[in-house]
């Protein structure tokens, strides 16, 4: 019994000594874990950090129980206590308590404790070098991500605005041009009205002179009346009855008074000379009135029947002609002016839309700037952090503030509100020549007047009044330019019934197709739907047209009229395709017909335009005021 006694004080003084100090040791290796967290990245710090969308941060620093030191005074004293153990002769009981429990004991808890230690030290080391460099190539990342969006969201603005710019310069370019088209309008008017006056005088002369030579006929015819009449009277000439004795002796001695009938014979002679030479003088001025009368009257009649005033109806035709080509032109110019007005003013809208966006924030998206300088201070605040974390720096909040501060953002945002600004689209109304006409039948007719037009954005709206009621036309060329090879004129929305217009002027002829306008869906020549739609062409040596237009079951169908365009002198075509019909106009006038169209290419989306095409030498000609319209 004492024996065993004195086996089990010993086992206890051991337990005492050593069992207890291993109790402590059993919280050795639970190492505080940490977190810092932004846009999901973790890694293993000493600290807990959370970033909020506007860059604040809030932190909770994770202390781990500074508990080694204690451990490494109980494992001293451990020693200490197996060092006296050792000193004393131990029973076998005790020496098997110490083989079997106690130092398989110290091995399994005390070794492994330092064993997880070690793991947790370096797996926490590994963490923070992991976490720092995670959050120093995520800080990169984040960093160059958003000076990339910078730059793209400047590059996009800066594209935006020159396109406006250009815009904006093409706009003015065509109302430059609309002015001096509307100007040389009211110049020509100006001299129509003038040649109008011309003309009306020239006609009121005539009618006056022709009134005037009518009453001079009739006078002159009516005073060759009367000279003729008196020339009859002096024809009659009367006599007195003579008494003759018919009996007479001659022993009287006096002749039978032969002289004295003599005597009176003489005088009858005389009176007749005297009649006949009356009557002679009246029936020369009778025979000069009549032909006086018949020269007058003749002159009248001559003058009646010609028109004194044709040349200067012919002038004042041409000027016509030319003011109403002018008008034509100005219209298409204002109209042209218009197009490329709404196009900026689209343009502008579409910019200052992307300004807003840009200068939006909580956009979720890569245009805001206030949301990208929000980043960038959340990055740098985080950077801070980091590396007072790393440094055993001032974690505190001023001072990750100030040190966030002091990395300012590297770029200044251009909005190019300037450039923006001297674009305007806020005018309602335009003056181009600053008149307008309404022409009438004559002079005092036509009026001028002082005139603006009202200019609407809409885009289901014609620019201007001028433009007509129509805004499916689309005009692709205004002044005229000679033609080029494989010239494009941009792009036309499609439509199964429609009208080209323009105005050509041929040069000279040329051997081969010689081509004009081409407008193709697919893209190709011929002579499937949708290669022609339509196009035109010169036939070989000549300046008559050749005018086709796609059909279902016919590519390449079409109209030619007969007559060849004049050389040197502008022609206005009109090509329409509707109603089952294509017609061709000369100035107006039909001069070709098919009924060939009652099943038209039904065409979808846009075609390309050309004057002229590349697929066939250019014709040697002007093309002016090209449009399209959608029927």
């Amino acid at each position: 019994w004492l024996k065993k006694r004195f086996v089990e004080q010993q086992y206890n003084h051991i337990l005492l000594f050593l069992l207890i100090p291993m109790k402590f040791t059993a919280v050795f290796g639970a190492v505080a874990a940490a977190r810092i967290s932004r846009e999901g990245h973790t890694g293993s710090l000493g600290a807990q950090v959370t970033v909020s969308a506007d860059g604040s941060l809030s932190k909770t620093l994770a202390r781990a129980a500074d508990d080694t030191r204690t451990r490494r005074q109980r494992l001293a004293l451990l020693q200490a206590r197996a060092e006296e153990m050792a000193k004393t002769k131990l029973s076998p009981d005790a020496k098997s308590v110490i083989g079997d429990v106690l130092l398989p004991t110290l091995k399994d808890q005390i070794e492994s404790a330092v064993l997880r230690e070690f793991t947790t030290t370096q797996d926490m080391l590994s963490g923070k070098v992991a976490g720092l460099q995670s959050a120093a190539t995520l800080k990169d990342q984040i960093e160059s991500a958003v000076l990339r969006e910078f730059t793209t969201t400047q590059d996009m603005l800066s594209g935006k605005v020159a396109g406006l710019q250009s815009e904006s310069s093409a706009a003015e370019n065509a109302r430059g041009v609309a002015v001096n088209q509307d100007k040389a309008l009211d110049e020509c008017r100006t001299e129509e009205v003038g040649l109008m006056r011309e003309l009306e005088q020239c006609v009121s002369d005539r009618e006056a002179k022709i009134k005037s030579d009518a009453e001079a006929c009739e006078q002159q015819r009516a005073a060759a009346v009367d000279a003729c009449a008196a020339r009859d009277a002096a024809a009659d000439i009367e006599l007195s009855a003579l008494c003759i004795e018919t009996k007479c002796n001659l022993a009287d001695g006096n002749s039978c008074g032969v002289n004295a009938y003599k005597t009176i014979m003489d005088g009858v002679a005389a009176t007749v000379a005297e009649k006949e030479r009356v009557y002679n003088q009246k029936s020369v001025v009778c025979s000069k009135a009549q032909d006086d009368a018949a020269t007058t009257c003749a002159a009248a009649e001559q003058y009646s029947e010609t028109d004194s005033c044709a040349s200067k109806r012919e002038v004042l035709g041409s000027k016509t002609s030319t003011c109403d080509h002018s008008s034509e032109s100005a219209s298409l110019a204002i109209c042209s002016f218009g197009g490329e007005l709404k196009s900026k003013c689209a343009d502008l809208s579409e910019v200052n839309e992307l300004v807003a966006e840009i200068k939006g924030s909580s956009r979720e998206d890569s245009l805001s700037e206030p949301d990208r300088q929000a980043e960038w201070a959340a990055v740098q605040r985080l950077t801070c952090l980091l590396e007072a974390l790393r440094d055993d720096g001032d974690l505190s909040t001023e001072a990750t503030a100030a040190c966030a501060d002091a990395r300012k953002y590297p770029e200044t945002f251009d909005y190019m509100a300037e450039a923006i600004a001297a674009i305007n689209c806020d005018q309602q109304s335009f003056s181009f020549s600053g008149y307008s006409w309404i022409m009438g039948s004559t002079a005092d007719q036509c009026s001028r007047s002082a005139a603006t037009l009202p200019f609407s954005s809409g885009a289901d709206q014609q620019a201007f009044p001028v433009c007509g009621e129509n805004p499916n036309t689309q005009l692709l060329l205004g002044e005229g330019s000679e033609l080029v090879k494989g010239t494009s004129l941009g792009e036309v929305h499609a439509s199964q019934n429609y009208e080209v217009s323009f105005v050509v002027t041929p040069h000279q002829t040329r051997t081969g197709w010689a081509n004009l306008i081409h407008f193709t869906q697919s893209g190709k020549n011929c002579c499937d739907e949708g290669d022609r739609m339509p196009a035109a062409w010169f036939f070989t040596d000549t300046t008559r047209l050749h005018i086709r237009s796609g059909r279902k079951d016919g590519g390449n169908d079409g109209c030619d009229p007969t007559e060849q365009l004049p050389l040197g002198k502008a022609t206005k075509v009109d090509i329409r395709v509707a109603e089952g019909k294509m017609q061709v106009f000369y100035a107006g006038s039909k001069v070709c017909e098919t009924s060939t169209y009652g099943s038209p290419t039904v065409p979808a989306g846009t075609m390309v335009a050309y004057a002229a095409d590349p697929w066939h030498y250019a014709a040697l000609a002007t093309v002016s005021h090209l449009s399209y319209t959608r029927l």
